[in-house]
């Protein structure tokens, strides 16, 4: 059981990393169809940043688990 949910936190850090990348992309060259830099790209990759920071912690957390 700890080995799937280790997949699973592994698979929503892959995702949220992926979002992460595409988000910082986003602020710095402008959105994808308007070409308007949008606060809100920054936002969303905080977020996306501190989701990957908390899914390798709690990770981290169930493999230290004996």
């Amino acid at each position: 059981m700890k080995t799937l949910w280790t997949v699973v936190l592994a698979l929503i850090a892959i995702g949220a990393s992926l979002v992460f990348i595409l988000s910082t992309i986003c602020t710095f060259n402008g959105g994808v169809f308007s070409g308007q830099k949008d606060p809100a790209y920054l936002i969303c990759a905080i977020v996306a940043l501190a989701v990957v920071v908390a899914t390798i912690w709690a990770i981290a957390k169930l493999n230290k688990r004996l």
